[in-house]
């Protein structure tokens, strides 16, 4: 694949990736970021140097989206502790109620 088509194509999976973050589907992200890695580390040190700006633009893009990610998996982990305490409090309230 030539050099700026090999580029472009990253561009364009990142930006992928960030609509499929912002719609919270995380396992299209993930599927996303597997197509992507192995054209990233094709990348040489030619093409990093010609296309600098693209290359910060994708870094910055895929930190924000990893942010983004560590705060979902945080909210989720709060989301999941608090609906397994309602479930115990139900459960106790069942065996309270069959005595």
């Amino acid at each position: 694949m030539e050099q700026s088509a090999l580029i472009e194509k990253v561009l364009a999976l990142t930006a992928e990736i960030e609509h499929a973050a912002a719609l919270a589907d995380w396992p299209e992200a993930a599927r996303l970021a597997e197509l992507r890695s192995p054209l990233i580390m094709s990348l040489d040190a030619q093409q990093v140097q010609g296309s600098l700006d693209v290359i910060r633009s994708i870094v910055a893009r895929n930190d924000a989206i990893v942010a983004d990610a560590q705060t979902t998996q945080v909210e989720l982990q709060a989301e999941y502790t608090a609906a397994m305490h309602r479930v115990s409090a139900a459960n106790q309230y069942q065996k309270a109620a069959q005595l």
